[in-house]
């Protein structure tokens, strides 16, 4: 035989494979779904870290088809994002051009490794016949209520003028410019991925993930059991109080809740609206406007079609109010909501077109208030309110249907300020002595005219925005703060007035963003308390009841555990589990799930994403795409420069945002954010299955037949996020109907990193990357991928070692010498056991990703034949089958051209 040549080989084989479709799915028979990460084609190429995924999944497929499956092993490319874009900026390439320059380069590496991806698939997320679907994706999502639009504390970059994702703002710099970043008020388009919440926590128990995956995906869902609880925020706003239809201000709760709020001091105004039986909408809003006096105190409070009285009425302000609350409110007429059988009288008076934009200007904090036992209006009419006038959903079960009990104590909870918090203990909730809101807190905005020290609240609040989570909450860091002067709350349990603070320990984002402070039982709000002289009441003393005992007699000592309360009412006595539902009942607290989990920040100011598929009316709102004018595709620009007042470059082109709006017709403007490059990854392994299909995502038999993915592996850092966003993706596609199972992958598996040599990351400012190219140059793909599932563990952080890969290389060469004493004569008993025992290990060790134990029993197996005067010729073919996963091309070399095999 002559010298082992990879670089004669290995081309010609993956041509051959090429042409006769070896790894095409073909959609019949004993099916098995083998998934990568799709790479990000970057300039700089294919890496090494990526070679490692990819050939541990070809290594499993290849596996598989030779035990008789249907193997699916795609790929593509996870194309829009950031990089791209700053290339863009840096060297005027658009991203476009660069795309296409880049998954060139990384598709013809890949092909060189001889990866056995089924090419014929192949799919690209800025493909405008992919992200159709994705923007098609989204809208289902906006339809359902679960994609809204909110103001948010978002991480923002002053230098770039533009916002970025926790990710893009590591250790509080950015990852574009490397300046400081601050926090900065921003309306977002976000993902309701907290109503999954529960599904996805319950859905990994019958999962074969690996165990940090789990453990990683639940504690970052963060499930906690406690209580929602209302402070009561004393200030001087002036209500009105808007009765429904055929109501009256003496019916339903509007005579109790205006006791309860003149009780407390406040102003109320109820006017009888006009023919209340038959009402002219448009009379009573004229009526409203000569009767009820308005200032930037006023808070609305509407019932049912008081709503429409009261969002007409705002429109018509000259200045805004402060709060408005819409107690089972509607924007749409009945027969317009599907409800065939109602028809209201009062319908042809109006004609149910709102002027948004100044209604979102004058209407201050909006609280949408949804009784979930209302029959007369459809629970999504709370999310179009939403959708169009932002504000807030407040979901319970009312005292009477439609929200007309002769009490309605939600009602009276979001009519007043309020500072509502979550917390685990409600049982120390008589040790509340003071309170504290995030920097971010929309209450400090609503009530700076009480505020008497204003101008310090600002400068520590803009102090704050400017730090990152990691700073504000470390455990070292000595806790700073700002009273607000003027401003007070009820404890609810005592009945005392405490005080507020602002303080940059908590966070918006996390929770309600305000906590009630119990010093004497919680370490942050301790040494808060010492640091300000707050008092510090003990109010729980431990399970024996012996102060002394549990060191709770002194106010400098912290007892942050359960046992038996004391100074604390009628509960004194009780043990803090018994205590808590009695204590929360009793100030009409709300039991409630929190979740560490965020809802999803889904859009981005940028170019190179998918455009988001919304246009703004100014007389109807947020209005979908419809769909078959997908794919809303981007425009060409020239600049790809960041606005000053932060908006996408997009916004700029004003003859693409321009447009009509598909409801009214009249004038409107596109949504100009763009999605993440989370976006089109969260459904990639869907579009797999059926990707040239113009008329759907995927055909509902091919879903039906390849899903869900059997073997999904990729790298730690995406067990969290990726994993949950395409998780939350997939059971959200299951509810509606489309996809056929609730969890995308049965099975996930990570590898560690590949360092460079030394231990130390690869970068290219250190000049240790390591290019495949030149590793396939000099010793061949198969020695290439041979080293990579042999230089360690599968699921463990190694580092490069060139000495290590000439090993490998010799040990191929080994292989084709042996190869040369293969005879057809005889057997040898020694060898077929050795054979035998080969194959058990690596079929057992490919499937627990043991590669490298694999590879060294193989190595064992050689030098044993080399031992051998003659190697059997059956012995040889089962090591040839062994070997052809991990090193295909040399395998079919000595298969095909040495042993005359056909196939």
């Amino acid at each position: 035989m002559k010298k082992y040549d990879p670089k004669s080989i290995e081309s010609k084989w993956q041509k051959s494979w090429e042409k006769a479709g070896i790894s095409r799915a073909k959609g019949r028979g004993k099916k098995w779904y083998s998934l990568i990460e799709f790479p990000y084609p970057s300039g700089e190429g294919l890496h090494v870290g990526h070679v490692r995924s990819n050939t541990a999944m070809d290594v499993v497929s290849r596996k598989r088809r030779m035990q008789g499956y249907d193997v699916l092993y795609p790929i593509g490319w996870d194309a829009f994002g950031l990089p791209t874009e700053n290339y863009a900026l840096r060297t005027g390439v658009s991203p476009e051009v660069a795309t296409k320059k880049n998954t060139d380069t990384f598709r013809r590496q890949l092909k060189a490794l001889g990866f056995s991806f089924d090419w014929s698939r192949e799919v690209d997320t800025t493909d405008p016949s992919y992200y159709k679907w994705t923007q098609w994706m989204f809208l289902q999502f906006f339809k359902k209520g679960l994609a809204y639009k909110a103001a948010m504390p978002i991480n923002w970059c002053p230098k770039d003028k533009i916002g970025l994702a926790n990710e893009e703002a590591a250790g509080g710099v950015c990852d574009r410019c490397g300046g400081p970043v601050e926090k900065r008020m921003k309306e977002q388009w976000m993902l309701r991925i907290t109503a999954y919440a529960d599904k996805l926590l319950e859905g990994l128990g019958a999962l074969d993930y690996i165990p940090q995956a789990k453990v990683q995906q639940e504690n970052w869902i963060g499930r906690s059991e406690g209580a929602e609880i209302d402070f009561e925020v004393k200030t001087k706003a002036n209500y009105v109080l808007l009765h429904g239809y055929k109501g009256a201000p003496d019916k339903n709760f509007l005579p109790w809740l205006r006791r309860e709020l003149v009780a407390r001091g406040r102003s109320v105004q109820v006017p009888a609206l006009p023919e209340t039986d038959a009402p002219d909408i448009l009379r009573q809003v004229a009526h409203v406007e000569e009767t009820v006096r308005f200032d930037e105190q006023t808070v609305i409070v509407a019932h049912s079609l008081g709503s429409v009285v009261a969002l007409k009425a705002i429109e018509r302000l000259e200045r805004p109010i402060k709060k408005l609350v819409l107690a089972a409110g509607f924007m749409t007429p009945p027969s317009k909501r599907g409800e065939e059988s109602i028809r209201r009288n009062y319908e042809k008076t109006f004609d149910w077109r709102f002027d948004v934009e100044a209604i979102r200007r004058n209407a201050g904090e909006v609280v949408i208030l949804r009784d979930t036992s209302d029959k007369n209006i459809p629970a999504a009419e709370a999310d179009k309110l939403q959708t169009v006038f932002g504000g807030r959903i407040v979901d319970f079960t009312a005292k009477e249907p439609h929200i007309c009990g002769n009490q309605e104590p939600e009602v009276l909870a979001a009519s007043l300020d309020t500072l509502t918090v979550f917390t685990t203990r409600p049982d120390t909730l008589f040790g509340a002595t003071y309170m504290v809101v995030a920097p971010e807190h929309q209450l400090i905005s609503h009530l700076l005219p009480l505020i008497s020290n204003v101008r310090e609240v600002e400068r520590y609040v803009a102090a704050a925005k400017a730090k990152s989570e990691a700073e504000r909450t470390a455990e070292d860091k000595k806790k700073t703060g700002v009273a607000l002067l003027g401003v007070r709350a009820v404890n609810p349990a005592t009945g005392e007035d405490i005080p507020v603070w602002v303080a940059d320990y908590v966070l918006g984002g996390y929770g309600t963003g305000a906590i009630m402070a119990v010093p004497a039982h919680d370490a942050r709000d301790f040494a808060f308390a010492h640091a300000y002289d707050l008092p510090i009441r003990k109010v729980v003393t431990g399970p024996s009841g012996d102060h002394e005992a549990d060191h709770v007699g002194g106010p400098d000592v912290l007892y942050d555990g359960e046992g038996i309360l004391v100074d604390s009412g009628r509960f004194t006595g009780m043990y803090s589990e018994k205590a808590k539902p009695e204590i929360v009942k009793d100030v009409r607290g709300r039991a409630r799930v929190q979740y560490r989990l965020r809802d999803w920040v889904f859009s981005r100011q940028r170019y190179w994403g998918e455009p988001i598929p919304l246009v703004n009316c100014e007389k109807c709102g947020w209005v979908p795409v419809p769909e078959k004018d997908l794919p809303v595709t981007l425009p060409k620009v020239k600049n790809y420069e960041p606005r000053d007042d932060g908006q996408s470059p997009l916004a700029s082109v004003e003859s693409w945002v321009r447009t009509k709006c598909p409801t009214c017709k009249g004038p409107a403007r596109r949504e100009t954010d763009t999605m993440p490059n989370w976006a089109g990854s969260s459904w990639y392994f869907l579009r797999y299955t059926d990707p040239k299909n113009k008329k759907a995502f995927a055909d509902p038999k091919k879903l039906k037949y390849f899903m869900p993915v059997d073997w999904y592996n990729g790298g730690m850092e995406h067990t969290v996020l990726h994993l949950l966003y395409s998780r939350f993706w997939n059971h959200f596609l299951y509810d509606i109907g489309v996809v056929p199972a609730p969890e995308p992958y049965r099975k996930r598996t990570s590898h560690g990193m590949v360092l460079a040599e030394g231990g130390v990351k690869m970068s290219k400012s250190k000049g240790n990357v390591i290019n495949p190219d030149d590793i396939v140059k000099q010793y061949g793909a198969d020695t290439l991928r041979l080293y990579e599932m042999f230089m360690g563990p599968f699921d463990q952080t190694i580092a490069w070692d060139t000495r290590n890969i000439v090993g490998v290389y010799r040990f191929l060469e080994r292989v084709w010498k042996t190869a040369e004493s293969v005879s057809a004569r005889g057997s040898d008993k020694d060898l077929e056991a050795a054979v035998t025992r080969l194959v058990k290990k690596a079929g057992e060790d490919i499937e627990t990703m043991s590669f490298n134990t694999a590879l060294s029993a193989m190595m064992i197996f050689i030098n044993e034949c080399a031992a051998k005067s003659a190697v059997p010729l059956s012995v040889w073919k089962r090591f040839l089958l062994v070997l052809a996963p991990f090193a295909p091309h040399i395998a079919e070399e000595l298969w095909r051209e040495v042993l005359g095999n056909k196939k």
